[in-house]
């Protein structure tokens, strides 16, 4: 830790997400850093009833009384301007949602800093958790590295993995990245401010890429491996949620098991085989636990099958 007459580490934390509470939290907590600024996405309607809705960054640094600001864009003068009268000694950035212009990216002392969800070079982009499920990966991780212009391209200053379990979800797997992340993260900008650790350039040859998530990608096709649409399931738990058709009216399928096997009906049919109830899809077959029907409240496969008895030899679809 620093001693009384050093001066903190003045820093500007740029986030959206609620992956990145936990390092906030961490920065402010830590005696070694002067967090001068926030800033974060602009509120935006959500819910039913659209009502305007802070990020969880927002949130947060109202609970800690830190200084806040909301451009409209992070290039705007106003907040080029904004930054530069910070002085900041280094800007941190975790799952904000907008690409820093070289403006911004020149202002501090030590550089921007990108704290990333995988481990660069693979799975640069805006779902990088979401994307390593869906790919089936066995591990991901955490890779702090220096920002450049081009996305998630920089060198990296350090790696950290993460096993990846079988039964893994996108919110199991975000919360034991968060976790990492509030731990490591700290000490690791404190090496870089004293000049202790240097960045390693990435391989590009290796670099993959993921896109942004939307609802449109939770439709599950059951004429798809039972793999695909499993992943699929894990790694869309929370949002946008895996969906089919039952009845005209959509059915999020939030939790579920597989088990690879063979069989001769159309995919999509639900059947039931003793107590299990499943559906089929290729070279196997999806054994539902939690569902949650159009406009009703998340249900055991028992309790939804109760009220839904036509459930059973159904056929389920990718429209209404």
């Amino acid at each position: 830790m620093k001693t009384e007459n050093m001066d903190k580490i003045k820093i500007i934390f740029i986030g959206t997400s609620e992956i990145g509470t936990g390092l906030l939290r961490a920065l402010n907590a830590d005696e070694r850093f002067d967090v001068a600024l926030v800033i974060t996405q602009q509120n935006k309607p959500a819910g039913r009833k659209m009502e305007l809705t802070s990020s969880p960054i927002k949130k947060i640094t109202e609970k800690l009384s830190l200084s806040t600001f909301q451009p409209e864009s992070i290039n705007s003068p106003e907040s080029i301007e904004k930054i530069k009268t910070i002085d900041p000694d280094i800007i941190i950035v975790f799952a904000y949602g907008q690409i820093l212009s070289k403006q911004i990216l020149d202002i501090p002392k030590h550089g921007c800093i990108n704290v990333h969800a995988s481990l660069l070079p693979k799975h640069r982009g805006a779902s990088p958790i979401q994307s390593a499920i869906l790919n089936r990966d066995n591990e991901t991780g955490i890779s702090l590295m220096q920002m450049v212009e081009k996305m998630d391209a920089g060198p990296v200053y350090e790696q950290f993995p993460i096993p990846i379990e079988i039964d893994d979800n996108s919110i199991t797997l975000t919360e034991k990245t968060a976790h990492l992340i509030s731990h490591k993260i700290p000490n690791l900008l404190y090496d870089i401010i004293e000049n202790n650790l240097s960045p390693v350039p990435q391989n590009e040859s290796q670099a993959t890429y993921c896109t942004k998530i939307n609802k449109e990608n939770g439709n599950i096709n059951w004429n798809e491996d039972i793999k695909i649409i499993d992943s699929r399931i894990r790694a869309f738990m929370g949002w946008p949620s895996s969906y089919t058709y039952f009845n005209g009216k959509r059915l999020k399928i939030l939790e579920a098991k597989y088990k690879k096997t063979s069989h001769n009906m159309n995919p999509g049919s639900v059947i039931k085989e003793g107590d299990i109830v499943a559906i089929t899809a290729k070279n196997g077959i999806l054994i539902p636990v939690q569902l949650q029907i159009e406009g009703k409240n998340t249900q055991s496969i028992e309790d939804f099958i109760n009220g839904n008895p036509g459930f059973i030899n159904s056929i389920l679809t990718v429209s209404p």
